[in-house]
């Protein structure tokens, strides 16, 4: 009882809560804890992990370091009433439940829109100042000097390639499928480039368009399903309930019952670069495209900001230290974006420091 009494104490003096949030109860952090999984834990669902992190701002510095023996505040969800909870741990986690408060005392923490993945969006850059904002009035530049005309920061070939994810109850959106090879005799296991296919499509695309070959490959626990792009074709000629193509890339094994649509959006213009940019949006790794036990160099990760955040191709996310705001320990490029997650491939990286529940910031945008 007395220890519960204290918990309620600190809940209702702890000055970090963020304006109109409603206490629920407290956590006490024992090792090993991320703000990931406090969010699944309370919430059932990783992704509201920014809520236990507004109301914890003065209590938490940097959201990649809670440290044990901590006790963070764990508010309600904005806009619903204060029902979180969660049963004691015998590790020395307890939560306790304070009076609920009427909804309209509710200010939610960013937007109500996003609905796939139930990811929230991120606030503004100039309404969220952290400990890496910096007021200058300087004009940005770019990273690493002037770049050639010729040169883009992402090819086109890095965002064709690119997996993204897709939510559990949902298929990825597709306008046909790949039946296999068009020229009769064909024998071989594997389709390869300039050979001739032919695909399923109800609508067929027009001659000379190009399409992207892509499956279903595997499931991150709890957040969606790995879609990886296999190949790019080139539409030949129009038949019978389908088209026939030739394979123009190959990024993956292609194979017949590969799915097939219209290749992304691409417009990543020659001699544009990053700008570096103060106070940038923070985004968590959901997870990473492949099942690797430890991550390296062009691995793709995946993180809970997309283009309704403002996130485009070309951005660069940096995964700072815990000494300074400039220690950075490694960073993430954007090869592809989704409404609401970005596809970003390991561009530096000190040591293995990139794991699942690890948040970066924003810190050099593409203009």
């Amino acid at each position: 009882m007395v220890r519960s009494a204290a918990f309620i104490l600190a809940a209702l003096i702890l000055p970090s809560f963020a304006q109109g949030q409603v206490p629920v109860g407290t956590h006490t952090v024992v090792d090993d804890d991320t703000l990931w999984d406090l969010a699944q834990r309370y919430y059932q669902n990783p992704f509201e992990w920014r809520v236990i992190y507004e109301a914890n701002r003065d209590t938490i510095a940097d959201p990649n370091l809670i440290y044990p023996n901590e006790i963070i505040v764990i508010p309600g969800l904005p806009g619903t009433a204060a029902t979180v909870a969660a049963p004691p741990d015998p590790n020395g986690t307890t939560t306790v439940a304070l009076p609920e408060v009427e909804p309209e005392d509710i200010e939610p923490v960013g937007s109500a829109d996003l609905v796939q993945f139930g990811f929230r969006q991120a606030r503004p850059a100039d309404q969220v100042r952290t400990i890496f904002f910096e007021d200058t009035a300087t004009a940005q530049t770019p990273v690493a000097g002037t770049r050639s005309s010729s040169r883009v920061a992402v090819t086109r070939d890095a965002v064709y390639s690119a997996p993204w994810l897709e939510r559990f109850d949902s298929e990825p959106a597709r306008t046909g499928v790949l039946d296999g090879f068009a020229d009769p005799g064909a024998r071989a296991s594997t389709i390869r480039s300039f050979d001739r296919v032919r695909m399923s499509m109800p609508s067929p695309a027009r001659v000379g368009a190009d399409l992207q070959t892509f499956r279903v490959a595997n499931d991150i626990e709890g957040v969606g399903r790995v879609i990886i792009p296999t190949g790019i074709l080139t539409v030949l000629t129009i038949v019978n309930e389908g088209v026939i193509g030739v394979i123009t890339k190959e990024y993956q094994r292609i194979q017949p019952g590969d799915f097939v649509r219209p290749v992304p959006s691409y417009t990543v213009q020659p001699g544009a670069a990053a700008q570096e940019v103060s106070g940038g949006s923070e985004a968590m790794i959901m997870g990473f495209a492949g099942r690797q036990v430890l991550n390296d160099l062009g691995h793709i990760a995946f993180l809970d900001l997309g283009s309704n955040d403002g996130v485009t191709v070309g951005d660069e996310f940096v995964l700072y230290g815990a000494t300074t705001a400039d220690d950075a320990r490694g960073s993430l490029q954007v090869v592809g974006v989704t409404q609401n997650m970005a596809s970003a491939r390991i561009a530096s990286m000190a040591d293995d420091v990139f794991k699942q529940g690890v948040v970066v910031r924003l810190a050099r945008k593409m203009p």
